[in-house]
């Protein structure tokens, strides 16, 4: 039997020398980690912040809803007391009508029947004004011959007004030419066309409110 031979190859070698481990662990740098935990960081400030701005939108949008929903209602309560006022008249003593209605620019005053909710049947005084922030509307029960008959109540119609300006439009005297807008009304015999409400909440403007008054008695 002739002995085996083995012969060497160079290019084996090499190859085992490169499947031979190294011995040295994989892993990272301690400069690796350090940037990592930083651009991690700098995501989540990036994802905090644009949560917190999204929930600060999504709050307001619903107060503004809120405020919306409010004024529209108060729109149409008043729109609606307005309009079914009436024109009635007092007598001073020196037997004078005047008609019972009275227009500022931070106030109005008129003869209305109210909301049964809010009182008995019948016609009332009502007045309509803005006192610290707030919109009021105060009613007493009229009566011809005694503008304070009753007693006067009072209720809230809106929080957070910051301005009210009441303007009316008609003919304020009889050599008035045309009708126009006034910030006061001063005719005593009759009442304005229109009267517009102009009002701001929390420093922000919103829509006017001009309805239509009937004019001559009912």
């Amino acid at each position: 039997m002739q002995p085996r031979l083995h012969y060497f190859h160079p290019a084996a070698a090499s190859i085992r020398a490169v499947r031979r481990p190294t011995g040295k662990p994989a892993g990272f740098t301690l400069l690796e980690l350090l940037v990592a935990i930083t651009l991690m960081g700098l995501l989540l400030v990036v994802l905090y912040g644009g949560l917190r701005i999204g929930l600060r939108g999504w709050d307001a949008g619903e107060q503004r809803a809120e405020a919306t929903q409010q004024l529209r209602l108060v729109h149409e309560f008043l729109r609606r007391q307005l309009a079914q006022s009436m024109t009635v008249y007092q007598f001073d003593d020196q037997q004078n009508r005047t008609v019972v209605f009275a227009g500022q620019a931070d106030g109005v005053e008129f003869v209305t029947p109210m909301l049964v909710r809010l009182g008995q049947a019948g016609l009332y005084r009502v007045r309509i004004e803005a006192v610290d922030g707030r919109l009021w509307i105060r009613w007493r029960p009229y009566l011809p011959n005694d503008p304070a008959a009753g007693e006067e109540r009072e209720r809230v119609l809106l929080e957070g007004v910051s301005a009210v300006e009441w303007a009316y439009f008609g003919l304020e005297g009889f050599d008035d030419p045309q009708p126009r807008w006034s910030n006061a009304w001063t005719n005593p015999q009759s009442r304005p066309l229109l009267v517009r409400l102009n009002l701001n909440l929390r420093d922000e403007p919103w829509p006017d409110l001009v309805v239509a008054l009937v004019e001559g008695p009912r």
